[in-house]
């Protein structure tokens, strides 16, 4: 039984770490120039405010809800850009995008925050209608 025991707390330890190690590797982009992300967003340069970049896999089962979701903001109006990190996988590790669904947003030319999970559209569209910092 100890054995048992050990072992899920290993793995639960284990899962943490990994957890902490997404959170931090994806944060240590953000205050970065946005220049990656602007040869295959050119309407993305032209920003005044604020602008989301949704990175997404045809592969992950939460990006399929929340896709729908973005593909409604984008249908009314909403600056979100749509990055398939399957399809650009070079640009998605040079974001620090390891896990989808993640939300970078656009702030001035530059990385401002970058949000990992799935988000609703109401929270999408607060953060993209937030006054600058």
């Amino acid at each position: 039984m100890n054995l048992l025991i050990y072992a899920v707390l290993g793995l639960i330890v284990t899962w943490a770490l990994y957890v902490l190690y997404i959170q931090v590797a994806t944060r240590a982009v953000e205050g970065r120039p946005a220049d990656p992300l602007y040869d295959l967003f050119p309407a993305l340069k032209a920003m005044q405010g604020r602008a989301l970049v949704y990175c997404c896999s045809p592969q992950c089962g939460p990006c399929r809800p929340m896709s729908r979701e973005v593909d409604g903001l984008a249908e009314r109006g909403a600056p979100i850009f749509k990055l398939d990190i399957t399809e650009h996988p070079a640009l998605a590790r040079e974001l620090g995008i390891r896990a989808t669904p993640a939300l970078i947003l656009i702030e001035r030319g530059s990385i401002a925050r970058v949000l990992l999970g799935v988000k609703s559209a109401r929270y999408m569209s607060q953060l993209i209608a937030m006054t600058a910092r």
